[in-house]
């Protein structure tokens, strides 16, 4: 007896085993890019810069990046900027101009930015709660037009304390709008309790770091008091800041308009200004090819713009990776949605100078290839079949030991 059911568990667990290779394998297929990761000497916490080129064949949010090890498992992370700041005593209010909470909308908490600098993470103090959630944050400039930044951002739920609150940080591209709204998906729901929002003083203080991005192709027009400003750039990528060389004139101060054009159709992604008494940057946050500026001139002369350089900020995830292995990230499933991870509640872990390591060029994914340009038919339903067949032998064998322990007790 004992025997059977020992051969029974080996026969249970390769059926479990190929059941979850199978979908490991399928789920990979829905990536269309992938990038192999640096190998690395020892086992630990690392952070991974995700280089403009990935981030390119990426959703915004970034919400279909997966990290794969060798096993074709797919390995938790979290994203840099959820990481918990370690000093408490420095941590800066924004001040609530709106705690709303509608059936028609859901929940809104709209906030001031009282730095004037350009963020691209949040954190918001809740109350308790064990409910799943996500959040669109928007940005405005004069409360009345409201622009997105970040959609379906997932809430977390609360760890276990004894405070009765927690603390969360909200990652988007980096945005310099003087109000922000978190928008909760709660329609017809209870909502749950926003506290506060706000920075670290010591995040605010740090510059915040750029990767250029390449080649950028400018296309300058002067037309009716106007200047137009053609960027286009050879993928999708996440653009954080546009730098104007400007010889001329000295003085100027000039209102900004900025587009971008996605899926044929032009977005108004904010309005801004070039003054010669600051930086003449902008900081947006566009993922586009192709964006367009418009510089109101008024009764003064064109501004005299040279080169245009366009930056990406840097984006990093974090994950625990084993030495010596072989990883590689994905990207490029339009159906992916952000995964949670366990990780998240475990990140007071992580020290504050892991190491940075890079990913090697970004290429096509071969099996996802393969899928799409095999003229044969979809052979999705023979897997489901395969899974189905393998899981009703694994029932047969169970229900035929269960009737021979039955006998076996019936015959004593």
């Amino acid at each position: 007896m004992k025997r059977r059911l020992s051969k029974m568990n080996k026969v249970s667990f390769l059926l479990l085993l190929l059941c979850g290779s199978i979908l490991s394998a399928s789920a990979q297929k829905n990536f269309k890019y992938k990038a192999p990761l640096k190998k690395i000497d020892s086992t630990g916490f690392y952070r991974i810069a995700l280089q403009p080129a990935l981030v390119a064949k990426a959703k915004p949010g970034l919400s279909d990046i997966r990290i794969v090890d060798d096993k074709s498992n797919f390995v938790p992370y979290v994203q840099a900027g959820s990481l918990p700041q370690k000093s408490q005593k420095s941590f800066l209010v924004f001040p609530v101009i709106a705690d709303r909470a509608t059936t028609d909308t859901g929940t809104t908490f709209t906030i001031e930015n009282k730095t004037g600098l350009a963020l691209d993470r949040l954190w918001i103090r809740l109350q308790n709660t064990a409910v799943k959630r996500k959040v669109n944050l928007l940005g405005s400039d004069d409360m009345n037009q409201w622009f997105a930044i970040q959609e379906e951002i997932p809430l977390q739920e609360a760890v276990q304390n004894s405070e009765g609150t927690y603390m969360q940080s909200l990652f988007f591209p980096a945005s310099n709008y003087h109000y922000l709204k978190i928008q909760v998906n709660d329609k017809n729901k209870s909502p749950i309790k926003f506290l506060q929002a706000g920075v670290y003083t010591e995040y605010v203080s740090a510059a915040q770091a750029y990767t250029p991005i390449k080649p950028v192709k400018v296309i300058k027009a002067d037309s009716n008091r106007t200047t137009f400003v053609e960027i286009r750039l050879d993928d999708n990528y996440l653009v954080n800041r546009l730098h104007f060389s400007i010889s001329a004139p000295k003085y100027y101060k000039r209102g900004v308009t900025v587009y971008q054009f996605v899926n044929n159709g032009k977005e108004l992604i904010s309005d801004a200004e070039l003054s010669s008494a600051k930086t003449p940057d902008l900081l947006i946050a566009a993922k586009s090819k192709h964006l367009l500026i418009e510089i109101s001139n008024g009764d003064n002369p064109p501004l005299s713009i040279g080169e245009v350089t366009a930056f990406q900020s840097d984006e990093y995830l974090v994950s625990y990776l084993e030495a010596k292995q072989n990883y590689l990230l994905l990207a490029g499933d339009s159906s992916a949605v952000a995964p949670e991870y366990d990780l998240k509640f475990f990140t007071d872990s992580i020290k504050d100078n892991i190491p940075a390591i890079k990913h090697d060029a970004v290429v096509k994914n071969d099996g996802y290839e393969a899928k799409v340009t095999e003229a044969k038919p979809d052979r999705t339903p023979l897997i489901w079949i395969a899974i189905v067949v393998s899981l009703g032998i694994l029932l047969f064998l169970t229900l035929k030991m269960t009737r021979e322990v039955k006998k076996k007790e019936a015959e004593k």
